[in-house]
């Protein structure tokens, strides 16, 4: 994974996520639980908006996207991230120093934007950079280097993981499975008219995200 996937621009093919429905065994405003760490819905919203900010500004003239597929995303990554953090603290490593470097020459890139948007696009698009960086860390820990440190430590990250308990709202149709977010299908019911499998559709739709209320799309 390169430095520039940090500043990567927004793509409506990655991380598409989708699912609504019930959301059993989450108390009221949690987002996500990372063992005894909880995510708030609202800071998954505050993250959102900063995101969708800068998505904004990199969309082609007349693009819209549905909301809910930018906060899917962030969704998953916050709740990656809080994992990483969970397992860089129990090994007693922090994230190589390339993954700091590349965050430097994100912010002297972005620097033009707000800081919220920075560090909205850091949080979200570089997580699996970050994740990449703990595991480096990890492997140079048990004597290995280069790509065989990294290889070494995902397959500690992966063994620590399966152990964990790691579970994210089913409101934003998205898992933390094999140290990624994935889409997973959450919707408790069938969307049998248009509208309904336009707004559930695996690829964001721009004609319907174009018809969506303001607070309901980005763009």
């Amino acid at each position: 994974m390169t430095r520039t996937r940090l500043i990567a621009l927004a793509s409506a093919s990655i991380f598409l996520l989708t699912g609504c429905g019930a959301v059993p065994g989450f108390n009221p405003g949690v987002a996500a639980r990372v063992g005894d760490e909880t995510l708030s819905v609202e800071e998954v919203d505050d993250v959102t908006t900063s995101f969708c900010e800068y998505v904004e500004g990199q969309l082609q003239a007349g693009q819209v996207l549905p909301q809910h597929y930018l906060r899917g995303q962030v969704a998953g990554a916050l709740a990656l991230r809080a994992a990483v953090d969970q397992f860089a603290e129990e090994q007693g490593v922090s994230a190589a120093a390339d993954y700091d470097k590349a965050v430097a020459q994100a912010r002297e890139q972005l620097g033009d934007l707000p800081q919220d948007q920075v560090q909205a696009v850091i949080d979200v698009q570089g997580v699996q950079f970050y994740l990449q960086a703990v595991e480096t860390s990890v492997g140079e820990e048990q004597g290995a280097s280069g790509e065989e440190a990294t290889k070494a430590g995902e397959q500690v990250f992966q063994e620590w993981l399966a152990d964990q308990d790691v579970d994210v709202n089913p409101r934003y149709g998205v898992s933390i499975e094999d140290g990624a977010p994935k889409t997973v299908d959450t919707s408790l019911s069938f969307g049998l008219g248009e509208t309904s499998e336009k707004a559930d559709a695996e690829q964001p739709d721009t004609d319907y995200a174009a018809t969506l209320p303001e607070t309901q799309r980005c763009g």
